[in-house]
């Protein structure tokens, strides 16, 4: 539900109560999970599993699930639109799709001056978060880095451009794989990141040599995409993984030389004014918590109590946004005045999964009856997995059923 409060005629402000969920596209389906598992007995001849019935495997499945062998439910990619407010999305981002790379790859900064820079992602990590450092070139350096976009590319045309960086993100010690080109190219990323190649996205562990990438140009040049033959794959230990958010409307950027994807993508404050919409609690929005921590459960509020909330709220934003306002109007840049803004502005982001990793993430931020392992998610992150969880049992019936057979605890 939406209500608008009377304002500025051509920026009312909007509250809502709800989330906004769409699967935008996918290549998902039970038979995905199957084909997978069976290549360790079939090899090739798995591929057969693509035109057979998954009815007929609903066991293999189930035992898939029961004991946990998770890799095969990686196969597979849903691609959701969701619109919500900001501080879910700060719960969001802590689930990673397995979307990594390590820390030396070098990523291509392009500030459109026909100069681009190689860059390590980890210490584009670095100076996203902590700053430029304190004198000199080195902090004339840093600035450059943090004002300059990323080399990405057109999809359909292939097509060099520049995107806005949104966040370099860190995500956790990661198995990694080499991958080296015909070219001399090396990417070093998780099994599950995905590659563009002449045959559309796929993930570097489906990738083997005598397959292609596309690779761009990382000089002044800028351009199309051409394919790069890989010359070898191979595994090459854990480290230290980080990914790039970025602007669309096209989700890539160059790593290594070679397009990768990445799998959050976040509307941004830098580029953009943000809508007045703001989010309030629905009438059944349980407002009250009792007990201690880590004994504590919510419980009904009372209807004054709810009122005053709303009010509150709705209260707070119109200050907040009508500053930002005033502060775009004086010519301030819109990433300072967005600082004004609350978290319970919405915000909007394409998110990129699979299944193993959309069950790690309903297994913490849902509750459900036949959950092995109890979970206290927030209610407006759950409404989010709620959504996702419906689009993603449509797709895949069986898995989704096995997981709910098994405790709903990923593989």
């Amino acid at each position: 539900m939406s209500t608008d409060l009377p304002g500025e005629p051509d920026a009312p402000l909007r509250f809502r109560d709800d989330v906004t969920v769409e699967l935008v596209k996918h290549s998902a389906s039970d038979s995905d999970v199957l084909w997978a598992a069976r290549v360790s007995t079939a090899g090739e001849q798995s591929l057969e599993e693509l035109s057979k019935d998954p009815e007929r495997s609903k066991g293999l499945l189930n035992y898939l699930m029961r004991d946990r062998h998770g890799s095969p439910f990686e196969h597979n990619s849903m691609t959701f639109f969701i619109s919500a407010p900001i501080f879910v999305f700060r719960e969001f981002m802590r689930h990673r799709a397995g979307w990594c790379l390590a820390g030396d790859t070098e990523v291509t900064l392009d500030s459109g001056s026909g100069d681009p820079r190689p860059l390590p992602i980890g210490e584009l990590h670095r100076r996203w978060h902590h700053g430029p450092a304190a004198g000199g070139a080195t902090e004339a350096r840093d600035r450059q880095t943090l004002d300059s976009q990323v080399r990405c590319y057109d999809e359909d045309t292939l097509l060099a451009g520049r995107t806005p960086i949104v966040d370099v993100l860190e995500s956790g010690v990661k198995p990694l794989l080499r991958i080296t080109t015909a070219a001399g190219r090396t990417l070093r990323c998780s099994a599950d990141h995905a590659l563009l190649t002449p045959d559309g996205w796929r993930k570097a562990g489906e990738l083997a040599a005598g397959d292609a990438v596309l690779a761009g140009d990382t000089t002044g040049r800028a351009a199309a995409a051409l394919p790069d033959p890989i010359a070898s794959v191979a595994g090459d230990g854990e480290e230290m993984t980080y990914d790039l958010s970025v602007a669309g409307p096209w989700h890539n950027f160059l790593a290594g030389g070679i397009i990768v994807h990445n799998s959050y993508n976040e509307e941004s404050g830098r580029y953009r004014e943000l809508q007045p919409v703001f989010y309030v609690p629905g009438q059944d929005r349980k407002l009250v918590q009792e007990g201690r921590p880590g004994k504590y459960v919510f419980v009904d509020g009372t209807p004054e109590q709810h009122k005053g909330v709303v009010a509150a709220m709705e209260e707070s934003y119109t200050q907040s946004y009508a500053a930002y306002q005033e502060m775009l109007a004086a010519g301030v840049a819109r990433e300072v005045a967005r600082a004004t803004l609350p978290v319970g502005l919405f915000s909007s982001m394409y998110a990129t999964c699979n299944a193993r990793s959309l069950m790690h993430f309903l297994g913490l931020r849902t509750q459900h009856e036949l959950a092995r392992v109890p979970s206290f998610p927030q209610r407006e992150i759950e409404m989010v997995g709620e959504k996702m969880e419906a689009a993603w049992a449509e797709l895949m019936p069986l898995t989704h059923a096995a997981f709910n057979a098994n405790g709903r605890v990923a593989p």
